[in-house]
């Protein structure tokens, strides 16, 4: 049996790019006249900081994930049976 902490999303940050995405294709199509211009996106400061945070969670997973890899296959990766037993408890109440 093994708990996947890798897979763990951040849903306000989800929410915040698909909130970004989103106005961004509403304002994409503005101010443009006829088929004669051509096509521009801009990306606010925000985004660009979602996205760094966004990067840096993605870093900081995959670090966990080979610590754990390693201490796995060296034999060394201890498991707390208190820990184990709160989160099956919180499981199974939901």
């Amino acid at each position: 049996m093994s708990i996947d902490r890798v897979n763990i999303s951040n849903q306000g940050i989800d929410r915040s790019q698909t909130a970004q995405q989103t106005e961004s294709t509403r304002t994409a199509g503005k101010g443009q006249k006829g088929s004669g211009g051509s096509d521009s996106v801009a990306v606010s400061s925000k985004a660009t900081e979602i996205n760094r945070l966004s990067s840096q969670i993605d870093q900081s997973r995959t670090e966990r994930f080979n610590k754990v890899r390693a201490e796995l296959e060296a034999g060394s990766y201890k498991v707390s049976a208190n820990n184990l037993a709160k989160k099956l408890i919180d499981a199974n109440s939901k």
